[in-house]
């Protein structure tokens, strides 16, 4: 519920932001007063028209001086006061009613402006002047009204139709399948009826039971592996298990449930030349059971060079006797009583203390370590030479085998890490680092002191080594983050201040960092616009102008970013109607949209962008198809905050097909042998694996349907790739951004519709699909050593044939 208010909070703030954005813009007023019955939204407003710079106070009849505008929130619920300001702008916020107040305005001299319409996320809205307009300027502002109403009432109807189509193509295929399914179970029916099967149940029924004989009897299980593993093979594993029993004490958690004998003892007669790890735990009143398992999972680490660092500042005194006990046996095991509970950030901050190792990894008290988790670490030190190591992790739910969720994570991305911590466990770094990066953890970011330190550290870090295996065991439990970071809610601001620091240390200058709606622990930066140039929008076309006219229209009546142009690249179009068209829209237009001609044959995407940037005039190139309708009018915004930094090379955005699921949210390099999209068919309201729907990331690519590059980076890399005439343009000129040094960025906070593939046609005919199988053998010649790398944006564990995030978990090695 709170959650929910804080969103009503920030859509208010946010809509009285983009209004008084557009009244300082367009009407100048020094002055304005606001009128209505809600005092906290005339509030917002005011003070959101004093920070666009207009004088703005509550509305008085007894003002010694009159505003220049007066500005009344749904005017239905208010009266019309006596004396009046020159300008009337009637907003309404939650009723469309304005006849009533037009005709007293109109009684008492004043005339609706029709110059100026409602647009963008800004709320419906009239302007009224206290001065007479003349007949033919009222005529046509009227008119221009209706054209309006009826092109959107058009458009409702045409939408209205198609969903009707679609309902009643569902309810066909809805009958199909019921149909279908009875055909089934009949036919299931008269099969289990029949003679035959009844006579023949005794066999089946000892062909099934032989097949779980096979499986499980010991016998029959020594044969199978004798003839698959031969007798080398079969004494090496008995000598495997001879070692394990002696290398591996634990007897609560046994370290063979998490991996093969054979591996775990192969690491241990192998071990990385690395330095002493320090695993510090700050315990407090840890469930016995729970200390028992993290105490077993410590001590059955197949790396040896470790120490246990366990600092108590709880009241149970069995949990320190437990801890004890154990040191007596093993030495590395250390345990340090607390005079007083200092808080996760304090007590942790002991047991860096306490610790001798060169090398510190955080573990908390009630979780798990894979048996390999230190090796593989130590590994990463020894051979890459690492000072900061995480790994992937596993949620569990009581007994460590009920695993409910896999977090498998990309390498280090820094616009992930802006938007959440998804870095978590298992987290290894060096002391010379942590010394470097101020210290240990702070209290000032209690409930996020780990984001606050990885913040630090990765700021720092010469060498940061992600390992994709599943090494840390977080268990989900009533109250803690893993379970639902809502139960700690001062989490929440605690993370905002750790990025507000994190933003002043490297000299980023943002306006907001606040919570994502609805995302409890996901983060939303809005980066201070500082180079605010113009975008040239490039979009090529032929024909469907009803398409174009869609796109064109949604671009002018939804944006609200000041500063575009349009460039239509018109290709080899045939109808008439396309060509009066263009006549309308650059009348409509005459200032920034233009059509330029291109003289090639065919489509080639590549040449028809790279043709129109000739024409652009911008310092930022935004690649649009023509069959795409902006939802999000501070689309061009969202994108732009990202473009305008030197270390970002594309932007795309959130691309919905229209029945409102995802065709674009990133592109995942290597999906199906070249690169697919991510989460496609998601619902649009989905939250995606691991949120990714809902916050900034990097990604490998992004689709050309919608792409945002500054002008110098798309010169930098000689533009698109002509050869590329249909397919793959978009992935190769991603790719070569990439190669440059440039990191590639999606938002999901620009959304707009996509229509794939509408104008252009599917791959449906021999000539395209040759035309497309040679676009891809050409890829994969070019970037093969990329492609077997993988996307160092996603993960090794999702199954590379598919875009919905499916798991296809590696074995350790």
């Amino acid at each position: 519920m709170q959650l929910e208010k804080e969103k009503e909070s920030r859509q208010d703030a946010e809509r009285c932001r983009l209004l008084a954005q557009r009244i300082a813009e367009e009407l100048a007023p020094e002055s304005a007063a606001v009128l209505g019955d809600d005092e906290a939204t005339c509030t917002a407003l005011q003070k959101a028209l004093r920070k666009a710079g207009v004088r703005a106070n509550e509305w008085t009849a007894a003002a010694a001086q009159q505003p220049d505008l007066l500005v009344v929130e749904d005017p239905t619920f208010v009266e019309l006061p006596a004396q009046l300001a020159a300008k009337v702008l009637l907003v309404c916020t939650d009723t469309t009613a304005l006849a009533n107040w037009a005709e007293q305005l109109a009684q008492r001299g004043y005339y609706r402006d029709m110059f100026w319409r409602s647009k963008g996320r800004t709320p419906q809205s009239a302007l009224f002047r206290a001065a007479q307009p003349g007949a033919l300027a009222v005529v046509k502002g009227y008119e221009q009204e209706l054209d309006t109403l009826r092109d959107r009432m058009v458009r409702a109807e045409r939408s209205c139709g198609e969903q009707a189509a679609l309902i009643e193509r569902l309810r066909s295929d809805l009958a199909l399948s019921r149909s279908h399914e009875k055909q089934l179970e009949e036919t299931l029916g008269e099969v289990t009826g029949s003679t035959f099967w009844k006579l023949t149940w005794p066999a089946r029924y000892v062909v099934s039971k032989s097949r779980q004989l096979w499986h499980t009897l010991p016998l029959f299980v020594f044969l199978h592996e004798l003839r698959t593993e031969g007798i080398s093979g079969m004494r090496e594993k008995a000598r495997a298990r001879r070692e394990y029993a002696a290398l591996f004490p634990g007897k609560t958690l046994r370290a063979d449930a998490f991996a093969p004998v054979e591996l775990l003892v192969k690491q241990f007669n192998t071990q990385p030349a690395a330095p002493k790890i320090s695993i510090v735990v700050p315990l407090y009143n840890t469930p016995l059971e729970f200390l028992e398992e993290l105490l077993d999972s410590v001590q059955n680490q197949t790396y040896q060079n470790w120490e246990l660092c366990c600092v108590d500042a709880g009241q149970d005194t069995a949990v320190g006797q437990k801890v004890q006990d154990r040191a007596k046996a093993d030495p590395r095991i250390r345990y340090q009583k607390l005079e007083k509970n200092e808080l996760i950030p304090g007590n942790t901050n002991h047991g860096i203390e306490m610790a001798t190792g060169d090398y510190i990894a955080l573990l908390d008290h009630d979780d798990i370590l894979h048996p390999c988790a230190l090796w593989y670490t130590a590994k990463a030190i020894a051979e890459q030479g690492a000072d900061f190591i995480y790994t992937d992790e596993a949620t569990f739910e009581g007994n460590v085998d009920n695993v409910v969720l896999y977090h498998f994570k990309p390498d280090f991305m820094l616009d992930n890490l802006r938007s959440n911590n998804y870095i978590c466990h298992l987290t290894t770094f060096s002391r010379a680092l942590m010394e470097r990066s101020g210290g240990g953890e702070r209290m000032e970011y209690n409930g996020s002191q780990d984001y606050d330190l990885f913040l630090r550290l990765t700021e720092q870090a010469a060498k940061i080594v992600h390992i994709p295996h599943a090494l840390y065991y977080w268990r989900s439990s009533p109250g803690s983050t893993a379970a639902d970071i809502s139960a700690k809610t001062y989490c929440i601001n605690a993370g905002i201040a750790a990025l507000k620091a994190h933003y002043a240390r490297c000299g980023v200058a943002v306006d907001e960092v606040s919570l994502i709606p609805g995302t409890p622990g996901y983060y939303k930066t809005d980066y201070t616009i500082a180079h605010p140039g113009r975008v040239s929008i490039l979009i090529p076309t032929c024909d469907h102008i009803k398409d174009l006219e869609l796109c064109v229209e949604s671009i002018y009546d939804r944006t609200t970013y000041p500063d575009f142009e349009l460039i239509l690249i018109e290709n080899n179009s045939k109808q008439p109607e396309t060509f009066r068209a263009y006549e309308r829209m650059e009348k409509e237009h005459p200032d920034n949209l233009h059509v330029v001609t291109w003289q090639g044959k065919g489509f080639n995407y590549s040449a028809l962008n790279n043709f129109g940037e000739t024409f652009a005039t911008g310092e930022y190139l935004l690649l649009l198809n023509n069959d795409t309708e902006v939802i999000t009018p501070n689309w061009l915004e969202e994108m732009v905050m990202y473009a305008q930094q030197k270390r970002v090379g594309c932007v795309g955005a959130k691309l919905l097909y229209p029945d409102d699921t995802v065709q674009h949210a990133g592109i995942g390099f290597g999906i199906g042998g070249v690169a697919g999209h991510l989460h496609k068919y998601f619902p649009a309201t989905s939250d995606g694996y691991m949120g990714r729907l809902n916050y900034v990331q990097d990604v490998y690519g992004d689709t050309a349907a919608c792409l945002l590059i500054r002008r110098a980076v798309y010169n930098e890399v000689h533009g698109l790739d002509e050869s590329y005439a249909v397919a793959f343009n978009d992935v190769d000129f991603c790719v070569r951004v990439r190669e440059a040094g440039y990191t590639n960025v999606f938002t999901p906070f620009a959304q707009l519709y996509h229509y794939e593939s509408k104008s252009r046609g599917m791959e449906d005919n021999p000539e395209k699909q040759k035309r497309f199988q040679g676009e891809v053998l050409r890829f994969q010649a070019r970037w093969g050593d990329l492609l077997a790398k993988g996307d160092p944006c996603t993960n090794p564990n999702f199954d590379i044939q598919r875009e919905d995030f499916s798991l296809k978990i590696l074995p350790l090695e």
